[in-house]
């Protein structure tokens, strides 16, 4: 029986070795970010003794263990916790393997309770900046803000409404119809205070003194969105920096879990690590006096942990950790999401209420002008269809087909003039001016000859001649002569140069026959090109369920990795030494770390380019593989890359993905707000 249990409990320890499965519930970025922390920390190998000496205690402790392999929702892990409070609870170790799994434990525990803590705190940070987003678009957009005004006005009006009642109710005066007489409002509620009633009700996010009156209200409703988007932003910013400063505890987590340096330093990591735990749940707003007090006693804290030994330190530390389970993550929680309740986006019901009131009766009006107008309406279409169907035979079949004849045979139509047109009017010519030196020139067959060829040439010498003479007496000539009959001549000779100018036109015309069909095509093949996208954009729309998630979707990304473009170019300052003095105590690198609010908005960018190519990329495609291998590189989790390295990884990504994503084109725009 004793050989099965060391044969489980070795299966049990190499278990550990195992990467996690189904995470329970964590987003991707972190399960990859801390996914070396969980393989880290494994159980001491036992030796013969305290194997045949196995205990109860030891077969509990390796349960928690295997449990811990993989990341554990809340409730669970508070499970784990409070069984791992009762083992230690009980008389001491007595062996140095009880010990020994205790810690191994308690390191899992501290790596879970890490995890959550900075699952909890990325979800607010990234909450906060959806809604800021969200704003950013109300704001900017061209009628984004007359159109929410539109849709807040009805809950403005209540809002001044029942401000107005309490303080009528407060002057101890009836309600009544007269009451809301513009005398009576005037005696109940002074000019002054009726002004700071409207203020408070309509606009109660603008704390700068502003004239109500004489304010543009589209201008109001701006700045009260963009009050609410700095105050998301700021409120991103604290989360962010709780987020980097565990972030750039991920080493000195590593390290305790990896045992490395001596036992007095472990100890000083574990405690550094607890502190900082407790002091990323604190309240940090900027008049929170809270966590400045807990900053400035991390140290003190450590060192009362530093000096437990043994069980005393498992037995001090769980119920710390504990007590960030059960309590300060979840008021933190508690905090955030009424931080963001009171500035986040209207409900839905609120945004679509203009959809609801005003789309039935225009949707009503327009079906009873297309029925009372179907007649027409039925024309219209006829006469749609058969221009359509017109375009297509006339100006896209038809010419394609021409295109394709012409390819396959050529063409030997005459265009302007056709070749026996030609030969007839020279034929006649020839005859005409041979006929004439015959009889007025007594020409041989041999001259009659020779004058044929002359005139194939053009040249109509002889016959010029003749009408040199002619002209010296023109009315005798005219009457007796010749003079009409060379005019004649000359007149047949131009119908003939004419022909040749129109037959080499007519060459020129079929050399080029097979360009100007397709000059002629052109057009139709434009009009088809533009209508296809059009109707490929329609299909595809603009709202997440275009190409790669849609427009909206791309936008946002880009967004992202031009905002970790810029925290890599920003100035390298630390807004919190004394916490950067600690981190660096612990791992004992003197190595400057980076600002712990440009580490937190770096994972949460980098969060959302993980997710936006794990959920929207081709599944298993040569792209997602190539974009996630990019975000790798630029999440750099060993710590091996600089800042310099890690902007040649953004500009490799601008290069590699900006014309796929649309970075440099349709992706920069603004989305249909929802």
């Amino acid at each position: 029986m004793s050989h099965i249990r060391r044969l489980s409990r070795a299966n049990d320890v190499h278990s550990f070795l195992l990467p996690p499965s189904n995470p329970a519930k964590m987003s991707v970025f972190l399960t990859h970010h801390t996914q070396s922390l969980l393989q880290t920390a494994l159980p001491p190998a036992a030796s013969d003794a305290d194997s045949i000496a196995y205990t109860d205690r030891q077969d509990r402790l390796h349960d928690l263990l295997v449990r811990l392999n993989n990341p554990q929702k809340r409730d669970a892990l508070v499970d784990i916790l409070q069984t791992l409070t009762e083992i230690a609870a009980e008389a001491q170790f007595q062996h140095s393997t009880d010990e020994a799994l205790a810690w191994a434990a308690l390191n899992r525990c501290i790596v879970a309770v890490y995890l959550q803590i900075m699952e909890a705190l990325l979800s607010q940070a990234a909450r906060a900046d959806e809604e800021a987003d969200w704003w950013r678009m109300v704001e900017q957009r061209g009628g984004g803000t007359a159109w929410y005004l539109l849709q807040t006005f009805p809950g403005r009006l209540k809002k001044l409404s029942d401000q107005m009642l309490r303080t009528i109710r407060s002057h101890n005066r009836p309600i009544s119809l007269s009451t809301f007489a513009p005398s009576s409002i005037n005696h109940l509620l002074p000019p002054i205070m009726f002004i700071r009633i409207c203020k408070e009700s309509l606009f109660p996010h603008l704390q700068h003194p502003y004239n109500l009156f004489k304010t543009n209200p589209i201008e109001l409703t701006r700045q009260e969105c963009k009050v609410k988007r700095l105050k998301l932003e700021e409120l991103r910013d604290q989360t962010a920096e709780r987020l980097g400063v565990l972030s750039n505890l991920r080493s000195v987590v590593y390290d305790t879990l990896a045992g490395r340096g001596s036992l007095d330093e472990a100890r000083e990591r574990l405690a550094n690590i607890v502190c900082l735990l407790e002091w990323s749940l604190t309240d940090h707003d900027l008049d929170s006096q809270e966590a400045r007090m807990l900053s400035l006693s991390l140290p003190e804290r450590a060192m009362q942990l530093k000096d437990l030994h043994g069980p005393e330190a498992i037995r001090k530390i769980l119920p710390q950790l504990q007590g960030l389970l059960s309590t300060s993550l979840q008021v933190d929680g508690s905090r955030s999401d009424a931080a963001i309740r009171s500035l986040q986006r209207p409900s839905r019901l609120t945004r679509l209420w203009p959809r609801f009131v005003f789309l039935p009766p225009l949707a009503y009006l327009a079906f009873k002008v297309i029925f009372n107008s179907r007649a027409q309406l039925y024309a219209t279409l006829a006469d749609t269809k058969a221009t359509a169907i017109g375009f297509w035979h006339g100006w896209v079949l038809e010419p394609v087909r021409g295109i394709i004849e012409t390819v396959r045979t050529g063409s030997d139509t005459a265009v302007v003039v056709s070749k026996e047109g030609l030969n007839s009017d020279l034929d006649s010519l020839e005859r005409m001016v041979t006929a004439l030196a015959k009889e007025k020139l007594k020409f041989n067959p041999v001259q009659l000859t020779e004058l044929s060829t002359q005139l194939r040439q053009g040249d109509l010498t002889p016959v010029l001649k003749i009408y040199e003479n002619d002209i010296k007496s023109p009315i005798s000539s005219a009457l007796t002569g010749s003079l009409i009959r060379t005019l004649l001549i000359q007149v047949q000779k131009t119908k003939v140069d004419i022909d040749l100018a129109a037959s080499g036109i007519d060459k020129l015309l079929r050399s080029q026959e097979l360009t100007f069909a397709f000059v002629g095509v052109a057009p139709s093949i434009t009009i088809l090109y533009f209508f296809s996208n059009w109707l490929k954009n329609l299909w595809a729309g603009s709202s997440g369920r275009g190409r790669f998630g849609g427009r909206h979707r791309r936008e946002r990304v880009w967004i992202a990795i031009r905002r970790i473009e810029r925290l890599l170019n920003a100035p390298n300052t630390n807004s919190n030494l004394s916490l950067e003095a600690i981190i660096q105590n612990s791992t004992g690198r003197h190595k400057s770390l980076p600002p712990s609010l440009t580490t937190g908005l770096l994972l949460l960018s980098i969060d959302h380019l993980r997710s936006y190519g794990v959920n929207y990329l081709p599944p298993r495609s040569r792209l997602q593989m190539g974009f996630l291998e990019d975000v790798d590189d630029l999440e750099d989790a060993g710590a091996t890359l600089n800042r310099e390295d890690r902007l040649l990884v953004v500009q490799r990504m601008w290069r590699s993905w900006g014309r796929v994503l649309g970075w440099g084109g349709d992706a920069v725009g603004l989305s249909e707000l929802h």
